[in-house]
């Protein structure tokens, strides 16, 4: 059961964010939650700016202009929360001031007992994301509550009055299983189909393509059907009766096979588990969550094994 009691919505103002917001107020209003609004007035940007800009932000915080920031940021919330199409919303306006707005959104889901962080990314790649990531992807990764993104002008949205399809990639380990009850919750609110979805990694010796043996699929011909039943096995006593579920295989990068499937049978929502890697580990391997969040089509439910949960038995 889905028990939504506080959202989070943060806040920069910029396009992403707008788009992040209407999701933030359907979910408050459907399930009669408590929207914060946040902005942070942040000593540093989230790396998207040259140093000469970072030099300028830090010395307009220290001086007279962050009281000057902070008044128009409060300008601003009063007038969207003041919105007739938001009136009957029970929201709330929160604005801070930080080194950076992950950590103090990091702290503001932990000390106001956030359910569920909505936020917008804009899905920046290359060497400037190399280097600085992005405000969204950090939360997803350190959050202790569910993130939900939505991606700067994803080309496929919906409301959540019209969720069809819900897709939940696997593999196979606790922390996904644990993930599972938000896909099923989400599909049984709105009578959506679930696509379970397991990607196979594909480290095949360059000599096998010699062969015609491109996929480990061609290696072994009983691996898929093997595949799918352990798939079906992984989800059905969860699922069975419940909801309308198809099992799917796919192998290459995960994270392209996720975004490719949720493109191509145009998903609505992906509920996806992170690991929360962190350190050397993220830097080394990096995570698919966060790549899927990137990238994704269609806005992304991350659940990280959670301290703090929303859905419930």
């Amino acid at each position: 059961m889905i028990e939504l009691k506080k959202i989070l919505f943060p806040t920069d103002f910029g396009e992403s964010a707008e788009e992040a917001l209407r999701y933030a107020a359907m979910l408050a209003s459907q399930y009669d939650a408590e929207l914060t609004m946040m902005h942070v007035v942040s000593l540093f940007s989230d790396g998207s700016s040259t140093a000469e800009e970072q030099i300028s932000e830090m010395e307009r915080y220290a001086g007279k202009f962050a009281d000057q920031l902070h008044q128009e940021a409060d300008e601003i919330i009063d007038r969207t929360i003041e919105d007739e199409s938001r009136k009957h919303l029970k929201m709330k306006k929160l604005i801070v001031r930080g080194f950076s707005p992950n950590q103090e959104i990091i702290r503001v889901t932990k000390e106001k007992d956030i359910d569920l962080v909505v936020m917008g990314t804009y899905g920046r790649g290359g060497v400037s994301h190399m280097l600085f990531g992005s405000t969204a992807e950090q939360v997803v990764r350190t959050a202790d509550c569910p993130v939900l993104t939505v991606r700067h002008h994803a080309p496929h949205t919906f409301d959540f009055q019209r969720i069809r399809s819900i897709l939940f990639p696997t593999d196979f380990s606790e922390y996904s299983k644990k993930a599972l009850p938000y896909a099923l919750s989400f599909a049984e609110s709105y009578g959506a189909d679930l696509h379970v979805l397991h990607v196979f990694e594909q480290r095949i010796h360059p000599a096998f393509y010699i062969m015609d043996k491109s996929t480990p699929f061609d290696l072994d011909d009983g691996l898929r059907d093997r595949a799918l039943d352990a798939l079906d096995e992984f989800v059905y006593d969860e699922l069975k009766d419940k909801i309308n579920f198809y099992c799917e295989i796919a192998s290459g990068k995960p994270f392209v096979e996720i975004i490719n499937y949720a493109r191509d049978k145009e998903i609505d929502l992906i509920v996806i588990a992170t690991h929360g890697l962190t350190g050397l580990e993220y830097m080394v391997i990096g995570s698919t969550t966060e790549r899927v969040v990137r990238k994704a089509p269609c806005p992304v439910l991350s659940i990280k094994d959670p301290e703090h949960e929303f859905v419930h038995p």
